[in-house]
């Protein structure tokens, strides 16, 4: 089955390149991505695969039913294989034939690169469908970078009839060499919380400050005060990070601010350590602005939850790679990230396992990094993460 789908792979490789290069060249933002599920639809219909789309907003599922009998004869009725398709906000500076036709709109994530593998799959999967049992279903996910497609789709039934057990998926890793695959086993991404703190205070004349509140020294010393939560709250062998990214007061310079407005994001890999770290945020925010004769109003809202890997998956997908690549081409996260990712929705819901593919050829004339307006992955890296998603879904429902 190795040597006949590394022979598929070669074979429609052409295409899959084709059908990447008119993603990237016409990117679409988060709840805007019209003409990229049509693409795929249209593709997943012309090579017979029964498939519903506007599902989650631009989404758009997939199926493929194994035909050696009714149902597969392993631990998972369906797998499935996930695959974000949105751009980002990013004007493009890389000189290529394909580079982006939309204005300030990019593929500067890699999400082509996602949903083309996921296409390349998907067409090999149908040629073998005489040869597996249980069904495979394709996830191409909407609105990664903004509000979550993937728990949108979880919403409208994706994982359901036939139910979904497992779902592997991957993402570019500019700063690892071509093909190669990196695994992480338990915590891979940080949950989020977006943080909001009105301080309300008092306006007077700055040169009577006694007469009033100052919102903005108040909020001065939450800021100072959020970040020793940290360091004087959680175990040092246990990671979150509070960053304040705005802060906005005062009207004029000779007025003492009467209000001002911080925000930021709270993220934590585990989810007690969230809800920590909410607790302090508020408690500290309110006491300090107390002691200050002012007010804090906290809001506090959950983002992406934590995204957690399957060690029993990661274990088969591990064993996958090395009889496939070689060992050489194995990467390990010594550390998880506080990044995020809707991936983490599926994870929740059954078995689940997030890998990287690197994409650095070493030939790149800028620096590669995600959410680069130089990003420009290598290509060929879309033949191991083809094989990776073909040959591990029928490994895992033989499992």
């Amino acid at each position: 089955m190795e040597e006949k789908v590394k022979q598929l792979v070669e074979q429609n490789f052409d295409e899959i390149v084709a059908i990447r290069r008119d993603f990237h060249q016409h990117p679409e933002l988060s709840e805007h991505e019209e003409r990229t599920m049509q693409k795929i639809s249209d593709y997943l219909t012309a090579w017979g695969i029964p498939n519903q789309t506007h599902i989650g907003g631009h989404g758009v599922v997939g199926i493929i039913e194994g035909k050696k009998t009714e149902k597969s004869s392993g631990k998972y009725e369906a797998v499935g294989i996930r695959a974000d398709i949105d751009a980002l906000p990013i004007q493009e500076e890389v000189d290529c034939p394909f580079r982006s036709v939309n204005d300030g709109v990019m593929h500067a994530c890699g999400h082509d690169i996602h949903a083309a593998m996921l296409l390349g799959s998907a067409k090999i999967l149908k040629k073998l469908e005489n040869e597996f049992s249980g069904s495979v279903k394709l996830f191409f996910q909407p609105a990664e970078e903004t509000v979550g497609g993937a728990n949108q789709m979880i919403q409208e039934g994706c994982m359901e009839d036939p139910q979904v057990g497992a779902v592997i998926a991957f993402h570019v890793a500019p700063y690892l060499p071509t093909g190669t695959i990196e695994f992480r086993r338990g915590k891979m991404n940080a949950a989020t919380c977006d943080l909001q703190i009105e301080v309300e205070g008092v306006s007077c004349h700055g040169a009577h400050p006694e007469g009033g509140v100052d919102a903005i020294v108040a909020g001065a010393q939450i800021v100072t005060a959020l970040q020793s939560i940290i360091s004087r709250n959680l175990s040092p062998t246990n990671s979150g990070i509070i960053t304040v990214g705005q802060f906005h007061g005062g009207t004029k310079d000779n007025i003492v601010a009467g209000s001002a407005h911080l925000s930021g994001t709270i993220r934590a890999l585990d989810p007690e350590t969230m809800k920590t770290l909410k607790r302090r945020v508020t408690e500290t925010a309110e006491g300090i602005a107390a002691g200050f004769g002012a007010k804090a109003h906290v809001q506090l809202t959950d983002g992406y939850p934590s995204l957690i890997n399957s060690d029993e998956i990661c274990s088969e997908m591990e064993a996958l790679a090395e009889e496939l690549l070689g060992r050489e081409m194995m990467h390990f996260m010594p550390e998880p990230s506080l990044g995020a990712d809707d991936f983490a929705y599926f994870t929740q819901r059954c078995d689940g396992l997030y890998m990287n593919v690197g994409t650095n050829s070493g030939k790149e004339e800028k620096p590669q990094k995600i959410h680069s307006e130089f990003y420009h992955p290598d290509e060929n890296a879309m033949k191991n993460g083809i094989l990776m998603e073909v040959l591990g879904a029928l490994r895992l429902l033989e499992k």
